[in-house]
């Protein structure tokens, strides 16, 4: 009976992941123009209008299926996690299976608490709450900003790294309050520094959300490890913007000290839920970003040309910058949605299939 409960929860709470991530996906800029989102909202405010209810409202489709699918998610998560705690003597007690357990219901929670924060408006790639934002989403929208700064971060570091991984040297590098920010080089090899902002900024929130997902034993190090990184590139590298703000130093020390003392004092369980939501939101992030580029394959900052633009006049003449922005956004979706099922889907599948096994 036990097996019996568990196995029905876990597909429960797979079957509501899956109905947030997809219909998320599919309905939101990401996937099309809204074309398909705009038939689906048409046939959901059909369908309560046949049962007398108001399905959506002024609700964004992407928030519907997330509404919906949130609830069930919660209450698979809740039941999952009583089971384990209270399950028989013949379950598993190995320490090891039960913080991975643990940490995958953990994973999960951050899966869906990191989509929220993405389609509420406000998120990384966004520059505010949208003009009919409502309480929520304008209160929100201030608190997520230092997330958006800590990105432009990542990604001016990753232009910095790729510098000096290829045999260069950082002058500097800036992040302006606006969300801009620019990273100085000097030698190495621009084919490599050029893609490594963007690319640089998928492969850091996949890399993270895999690493801690799949070895949650080891998450309260890396959150350590990752502090004193970034404290020690911004300390390094990190100088005012044009203006004189300090932006980039501020972010790089503050993120820097609060994910040391993240792995210092935070529990296991916290730091796997709190690096999670963080590495979900850098690969949307750069997700977003590649996806505006392929729309506006011109936009630019000044005379300054966006990365993927500078690319294609440089080294695929053929290729408009347009192009270039779709296949590196390709690439960051394939890691990101590689980091997802690898660590975190592929597992929740093998605790299914141990449970069938178990009840056969």
């Amino acid at each position: 009976m036990y097996r019996r409960s568990r196995l029905f929860w876990a597909l429960l709470l797979v079957l509501s992941i899956a109905w947030i991530g997809l219909g998320s996906f599919l309905t939101s800029e990401l996937f099309d123009s809204g074309n398909l989102g705009s038939e689906l909202s048409s046939e959901i405010q059909s369908l309560g209008s046949d049962i007398q209810v108001d399905a959506l409202g002024n609700l964004p489709l992407p928030l519907f299926f997330l509404a919906s699918g949130l609830p069930f998610a919660l209450v698979s998560l809740f039941f999952l996690w009583r089971n384990n705690k209270r399950g028989p003597a013949s379950v598993s007690t190995d320490p090891d299976k039960v913080i991975r357990r643990q940490a995958l219901l953990v994973s999960l929670l951050a899966l869906l608490f990191a989509l929220f924060l993405w389609n509420i408006g406000g998120t990384p790639g966004q520059t505010g709450p949208r003009p009919d934002a409502d309480f929520l989403t304008a209160t929100l929208a201030p608190l997520l900003w230092p997330v958006h700064l800590f990105v432009t971060f990542i990604h001016e570091a990753g232009h910095s790294l790729a510098a000096l991984i290829t045999g260069g040297e950082v002058l500097k590098f800036e992040v302006s309050p606006n969300g801009s920010g620019r990273a100085v080089t000097a030698g190495g090899y621009p084919a490599l520094i050029l893609p490594a902002g963007y690319l640089g900024a998928a492969l850091f929130g996949s890399a993270l959300f895999f690493l801690s997902s799949r070895n949650p034993k080891w998450t309260r190090g890396l959150s350590i490890f990752l502090g004193l990184s970034i404290i020690v590139l911004t300390v390094l590298y990190a100088r005012p913007d044009q203006f004189g703000n300090l932006t980039a130093n501020i972010i790089g020390i503050g993120f820097g000290v609060a994910m040391v003392a993240l792995g210092w004092l935070a529990p296991r369980i916290v730091n796997v839920f709190l690096l999670n939501t963080l590495a979900i939101l850098t690969g949307l992030n750069a997700v977003m970003d590649l996806s505006f580029l392929v729309r506006f394959p011109d936009a630019g900052i000044g005379d300054v040309m966006n990365d993927a633009a500078a690319f294609a006049a440089e080294y695929t003449p053929l290729l408009p910058g347009s192009v270039v922005a779709f296949i590196w956004s390709a690439i960051a979706i394939f890691m990101l949605g590689a980091a997802v099922y690898f660590g975190l889907f592929k597992p929740v599948g093998g605790e299914i299939s141990d449970a069938v096994k178990g009840q056969n």
